[in-house]
């Protein structure tokens, strides 16, 4: 049984970054790169945003008593495999996993082109997830 008070706290956590990366969306790809400031906020953002969402998993998988997540990704594969959600979609959250992980542990590397186009394009993947919280573990 997920306990609701560690996974809202963390929707909170991951709806508050999500406002934050919001804020910057309107920026042309000209603007936001000659923009550290956006820059920081959208990647810190990103940053927290996938550890959200992985704290989360990590929670349901372990609270459910279906695995035992050994790397930060591993909770979506377990997730999928006991059909919580798709294989697209752990494909998915795993890709934002290694994107964390450069964003955390590789600060030279990382391809503003990717972080603008994720911040333009690809925040539903965030909001598929918390669809997913919402309608099977929160009441």
């Amino acid at each position: 049984m997920v306990i609701e008070e560690v996974i809202k706290k963390r929707m909170q956590k991951l709806a508050q970054s999500l406002d934050k990366i919001a804020r910057y969306r309107d920026l042309s790809y000209d603007e936001f790169l000659q923009d550290d400031i956006a820059q920081d906020i959208v990647e810190y953002n990103l940053l927290i945003a996938i550890n959200m969402i992985t704290d989360m998993a990590t929670h349901i998988v372990l609270d459910n008593n279906i695995g035992n997540p050994n790397t930060m990704g591993e909770a979506f594969e377990i997730l999928s495999k006991e059909r919580y959600i798709t294989v697209d979609e752990a494909a998915t959250y795993k890709q934002m996993v290694g994107f964390r992980n450069i964003l955390s542990h590789e600060y030279v590397k990382i391809n503003k082109k990717v972080v603008y186009d994720i911040m333009k394009s690809n925040l539903k993947d965030f909001k598929k997830f918390i669809l997913f919280v919402n309608d099977n573990f929160l009441q």
